[in-house]
């Protein structure tokens, strides 16, 4: 049986992209131990759905798209900045989007059509972020966390959320390849 490694998410515009990147590269000077995501890999995950039969991806695609259809676009902020994890134990560090009700019935939405699909999915509490890396270490991380501090209110701009994508992610020694299987419009 073919699997794939794929999660659903939400494609962000590549001017958010850009700003999202030249704060990276502010932090990349703190020298702090962080593997960087790629910003053309930088999106908001509804889901991780993690390893799956390839099979499953018809009857997936057809689930979300009957649960999509009462849905319309909407606007999302991305603002602020953070850390996952506690202080001396920190895993992701992240920009913020503000949560809204249109994006929590969307993400609402994405986990009922995976309920509708033999898929073994662990619905944990949704916490809306873009993932802009991983530490590696404990190594040089004051003037990391001084510097998203200081940008802990950051505004990263405003997008239209109008469509949803299954994305699947491959593993590779230089980092993720993401490639789109399907794009869904809200």
């Amino acid at each position: 049986m073919e699997t794939l490694r794929a999660f659903i998410a939400i494609e962000i515009e590549s001017e958010i992209r850009a700003r999202l990147s030249e704060f990276q590269q502010k932090l990349k000077q703190t020298d702090a131990d962080v593997r960087w995501v790629k910003p053309e890999n930088i999106h908001l995950t509804l889901a991780f759905l993690g390893n799956i039969p390839a099979s499953i991806l018809q009857p997936l695609e057809t689930a979300l798209r009957e649960k999509f259809q009462s849905l319309e676009p909407f606007r999302i902020d991305i603002q602020g900045t953070g850390v996952f994890g506690r202080r001396n134990r920190p895993s992701v560090v992240w920009a913020g989007i503000q949560e809204t009700p249109a994006l929590m019935e969307l993400q609402q939405c994405v986990v009922d059509a995976l309920g509708m699909v033999p898929v073994d999915y662990h619905d944990n509490r949704f916490r809306p972020h873009l993932t802009l890396g991983r530490f590696k270490s404990l190594d040089q991380l004051d003037e990391l966390f001084q510097t998203l501090e200081k940008e802990a209110k950051a505004p990263f701009g405003t997008q239209e959320v109008k469509a949803v994508q299954i994305i699947q992610s491959e593993l590779l020694p230089d980092g993720a390849k993401y490639t789109v299987l399907q794009r869904l419009k809200l």
